[in-house]
């Protein structure tokens, strides 16, 4: 390893922001998740099949996050395009057309630091789709995303940056649509069989991003969904629209015909809680949507309720983080101390299983903050200096309950 790659890597621990160089130089033996992911990709990408998606369960602070991120650079590092985003307020699962739109934006495509896909549509003529599966007009729930796609390839420059824009999922003026459509192609655009509406039709935008990602090269879209437990605290009808969402973008249907993999991350405590009796009718979170889906969408939404929480505490489709056990963690820690050594150029004489043992029962990011640090100073002459985690964080693990005061509707 030369001196640049290991500054890096240290700067990217220090910071704590894994980066596809740290997670491919430090991670030991791959974890179940990683096995399991690497096989789904394998299928992904030499058949038609797309594998049902998984949830990574664990409790706060166990890694869940990095398994994503790591999970990320692999698929990157596979060929593939990958989306990776956080719920929150503004973000919280239960509206389609807004998921998409963040995906969208946040695509990452192997051999470029470029978000987006437009630095690969720009290679591409209108020519090109006649024998891609995006020209055939059958095959999503509606025409709109394929026909702006059609329609950027062969609009002038001034046009394009709405028209990519509306291909992520941003608004375009139904008028303004046509106007270009009819400059470009000198006809009217093709008339819909029905007219698109976001709470329908929102799916035929994923469809066709996965197979426009497929076009430009890669093997497909991989989805990356962080802190799904965030949908606890919205509201019952919000709830049901996001797990629906999930259920599908999940695959937990088996039904999926684009390539599109999902994997998300949600926290133990959560799929506790669904289950807890609660409330005057002594219902648990799990008969309140179920029924509510019965209500609301008939039998089969119904069913399709019961085996998302059936497949979300299914610890072979959902797997749960595992804690590193003591070899293992210094095993990285070990080599997180000669990596700075390269860095800084000298030669590191830290007790690492002492590091550890102050520290006592922590997060893995907890080691790393400490033996960071213990480096460090060790480097700069304090040949005592051994951090405590309580100098290290103080973290606070209860959801602050003002974040969802009002109800999403």
């Amino acid at each position: 390893m030369n001196q640049d790659l290991a500054t890096r890597i240290i700067e990217s621990l220090r910071s704590g922001i894994p980066t596809r160089e740290s997670t491919r130089n430090l991670i030991s033996s791959p974890s179940r998740i990683h096995r399991r992911f690497n096989d789904d990709l394998t299928l992904i990408a030499t058949s038609n099949h797309v594998p049902k998606g998984h949830l990574i369960r664990g409790g706060f602070g166990q890694g869940k996050t990095h398994e994503l991120i790591s999970l990320e650079h692999t698929a990157l590092d596979r060929g593939f395009a990958v989306s990776r985003v956080t719920l929150n307020r503004q973000l919280s699962g239960q509206r389609m057309d807004s998921l998409y739109s963040k995906l969208a934006a946040s695509i990452r495509t192997p051999q470029s630091k470029l978000f987006g896909i437009r630095h690969v549509l720009d290679k591409k003529k209108s020519s090109d789709l006649l024998n891609s599966p995006i020209h055939d007009v059958d095959r999503y729930i509606h025409r709109l995303p394929a026909i702006i796609l059609e329609t950027y390839l062969c609009a002038p420059a001034e046009d394009q940056d709405l028209l990519y824009g509306a291909l992520l999922g941003c608004s375009i003026p139904s008028t303004t649509l046509r106007d270009i459509y009819r400059q470009c192609f000198g006809s009217a655009i093709p008339k819909f069989t029905e007219k698109f509406t976001p709470a329908k039709h929102s799916k035929a935008y994923f469809q066709t991003m996965a197979d426009v990602l497929r076009w430009c090269g890669y093997h497909g879209w991989v989805i990356l969904i962080d802190e799904i437990e965030l949908t606890y605290r919205l509201s019952k009808q919000s709830k049901l629209k996001a797990y629906q969402n999930f259920y599908w973008l999940l695959n937990w249907s088996e039904s999926q015909t684009f390539p599109i993999y999902t994997v998300g991350a949600i926290t133990d405590s959560t799929i506790a809680l669904w289950s807890e009796i609660k409330g005057k009718n002594q219902q648990s979170d799990i008969d309140i949507i179920t029924n509510l889906a019965l209500e609301k969408c008939g039998t089969e939404s119904q069913q399709d309720m019961i085996r998302f929480f059936q497949y979300a505490q299914d610890d072979e489709i959902c797997p749960t983080v595992g804690r590193m056990d003591k070899n293992s963690l210094i095993e990285l820690l070990t080599k997180i101390s000669e990596i700075h050594g390269i860095s800084y150029g000298w030669i590191p004489d830290i007790n690492i299983p002492d590091v550890v043992e102050r520290q006592g029962n922590q997060p893995i990011r907890l080691y790393i903050r400490a033996l960071m640090e213990t480096l460090d100073m060790r480097y700069l002459g304090d040949r005592q200096y051994i951090p405590t985690v309580t100098g290290l964080e103080q973290t606070n693990q209860s959801e602050d309950d003002s974040y969802f005061d009002e109800e999403d509707s």
